[in-house]
């Protein structure tokens, strides 16, 4: 038969007969990362390799897991839930208590939370009503999440099951809600079930501490008479122990400055007694806020809370923050971000997560700046009605990664150049059934996974078995 590409058919086969496999090629799908990935999550290595024995993946498996990462600098970006998720279980939840120490924060010691402060829902929202200060709901969910078993057990001198203990009562107190305000210190602490005795000495005398300032502070007086979650009103109490208490709540509005500077140490002091780190949460600026959404039919909605509930019937065009002040950059935020080994941008919603903190001025810079992090993007897995459920480009069709990557190119300054260079998605073959069917049954979609899309985009696309591991 004539060979009418004119080169001999021996060469055309060693073209294809000289390929050299490495024993990750047998294993699975996916790119080299994703395979290394399933592997180091469990996936049985294949049997009989050529040049690959039994004990080869033994001591990949043993190196993978044995990674000291005791040193590594890592930052997480992102609102209440996502964050707290992935840093360590969410906090609001009744079970979070049964195992409160996972998450990022067990394998990275050195991790920084950078919280957004747009929220202006629930109990956040009626403080906002009552002090000039940023949202300290989603704080407070991600401080819960950040305490660390160590921290606990290294400054208060516990053993694992006084840490567990301890962990358990300041999820009961700082989740406690009351619609009515308490009578008195005695009286908060009986309706909340938590006694100052369930604590190490010093936590107890922080915590009495922070209850009676909450309690005889006259700047904090409105805001008991309405439902409170008590986590929150902590947090404030902690800042305005920073203030002067001469210093009355018009007055604090027109000196930012020094606002900023007690939420930042307030925030700190907190942080430390808990037993998460001075320096595990902070609020990607501390100037007041809110989130602005504007939809393709051109109807403007200002405040997180009523964006989530507008359910326009049209794509969003473009989120924005709006500042009370000229805004803050936290100098603990700079220097976490600039000496970061690893940055993470969490999952959560759209337009209220991620995306406000990199309109923060300079934050984004920074990032880009940190040429020697590896930056991730952890992609949501569900469409979220009236955020992702349909994109500015071609509002009937589904959602996909894609469209999500393209979402925070069109609403932060400069792009996102530089600001991520993996997306991590999850597989959904490794849902289990039963997770999809009650998704199925609330209604929610997932966002699918494009990777040649991505690729094209700049990204590499990483798909992971994560939820069922």
């Amino acid at each position: 038969m004539e060979n009418r590409i004119n080169i001999p058919l021996s060469d055309l086969l060693a073209g294809v007969t000289k390929k050299v496999f490495s024993p990750l090629d047998f294993m699975g799908k996916g790119s080299l990362t994703e395979r290394v990935l399933a592997f180091a999550l469990g996936e049985e290595p294949p049997r009989d390799v050529p040049g690959c024995t039994r004990e080869d993946w033994r001591r990949l498996a043993a190196g993978l897991q044995e990674v000291n990462a005791e040193n590594a600098r890592v930052v997480v970006l992102g609102g209440g839930t996502g964050l707290s998720n992935v840093v360590g279980g969410d906090s609001r939840r009744a079970g979070w208590k049964d195992r409160p120490f996972t998450g990022l924060k067990e394998i990275f010691p050195r991790l920084h939370s950078i919280v957004c402060v747009t929220d202006d829902g629930g109990s956040t929202g009626e403080m906002l009503k009552d002090f000039p200060l940023i949202a300290l709901g989603d704080l407070r969910h991600v401080l819960l999440s950040s305490i660390r078993s160590l921290n606990l057990k290294q400054q208060y001198k516990l053993d694992d099951a006084a840490a567990l203990d301890t962990a358990a009562a300041l999820h009961a107190f700082f989740n406690f809600r009351f619609r009515t305000a308490p009578e008195s210190a005695q009286h908060l602490w009986k309706e909340s079930g938590v006694s100052p005795e369930m604590f190490p000495p010093s936590l107890a005398r922080y915590l009495l501490d922070l209850v009676q300032r909450l309690l005889a502070d006259e700047r904090m007086e409105a805001a008991l008479r309405r439902p409170q979650c008590l986590g929150n009103l902590l947090l404030a109490a902690a800042v305005y122990g920073k203030l002067p208490a001469f210093f009355r709540t018009t007055e604090l509005a027109a000196n930012q400055k020094r606002v900023q500077a007690a939420i930042m140490d307030g925030l700190a002091d907190l942080s430390q007694a808990v037993g998460a780190g001075a320096q595990a949460v902070l609020p990607c600026t501390a100037t007041p806020s809110q989130l602005q959404v504007l939809y393709a039919n051109g109807v403007l909605v200002t405040g997180e809370c009523k964006a989530g509930e507008a359910r326009r019937g049209y794509p969003v065009e473009r989120a924005m923050v709006r500042f009370a002040d000229e805004p803050l950059l936290p100098d603990a935020v700079r220097q976490c971000i600039a000496e970061a080994d690893i940055i993470i941008l969490a999952p959560g919603s759209l337009y209220s997560s991620v995306i406000p903190i990199l309109q923060v001025p300079g934050l984004a810079d920074l990032i880009r700046k940190n040429e020697n992090a590896l930056k991730l993007l952890v992609a949501n897995i569900w469409v979220q009605k009236g955020e992702t459920d349909a994109t500015r480009e071609a509002p009937e069709k589904r959602f996909y990664v894609s469209d999500l990557i393209r979402a925070y190119g069109h609403n932060i300054s400069g792009g996102i150049h530089g600001l991520f260079s993996h997306v991590l998605t999850l597989d959904l073959a490794d849902i289990p059934g039963s997770a999809l069917q009650n998704y199925i049954l609330e209604k929610k979609e997932p966002i699918y996974i494009d990777s040649d899309k991505v690729r094209e985009l700049g990204f590499e696309p990483v798909r992971a078995c994560i939820f069922s591991r």
